[in-house]
């Protein structure tokens, strides 16, 4: 099932999640319905917080650049109660956007390299030593967790500069509830 997506201006957003202590069949349909609207807005990750659940998981897929350059995505991964750590010193600026934040995509410094330590969804512990991309993605989905936007990470000019705009999607978006 296709879940609402929670739009900047949502107090769930800035929340700091909880753990999630078991591993329930509630659990598992949420991680389908989160995979199914991750994929319905054409996004790369999402955070439980931003369908309304504020508990440590998010889904993401893995970009894979072929030898010839092509761009394909994997199979979806789960990540329950992640912890990062070892970031890099060793920093890169590339473009984000937010399914939260329709519209508004930005460049946004962080490490090139992560690791991260999760439950997947059978409850096993996994580790990954990740890079470029697909840890920057892991790192904003992670932020998702502690109530930080990729906004937050901007100077404080592009943020003013983007301020009428955010305005407007929590005008838009307080309407319709």
């Amino acid at each position: 099932m296709v879940l609402e997506i929670r739009k900047y201006g949502d107090p769930i957003l800035r929340k700091k999640c909880s753990p999630i202590v078991e591993i329930t069949d509630e659990i598992r349909t949420l991680v389908a319905d989160m995979i199914e609207t991750m994929d319905a807005g054409k996004g790369i990750g999402l955070a439980a917080p931003q369908v309304g659940y504020p508990i440590r998981l998010f889904v993401l897929r893995n970009y894979i650049e072929s030898p010839e350059g092509d761009l394909s995505f994997s199979d979806p991964h789960v990540y329950i109660n992640p912890v990062l750590s070892n970031p890099s010193v060793k920093k890169v600026s590339d473009t984000e956007g937010c399914l939260s934040i329709p519209g508004i995509r930005e460049e946004v410094e962080r490490p090139l390299k992560i690791r991260i330590e999760a439950l997947n969804l059978q409850g096993h512990p996994f580790m990954e030593e990740i890079e470029g991309y697909n840890a920057r993605v892991r790192m904003h989905e992670n932020d998702h967790l502690n109530g930080v936007l990729f906004i937050d990470r901007l100077d404080l000019r592009k943020r003013k500069k983007l301020e009428s705009y955010l305005k407007e999607i929590q005008r838009k978006h307080s309407k319709s509830d």
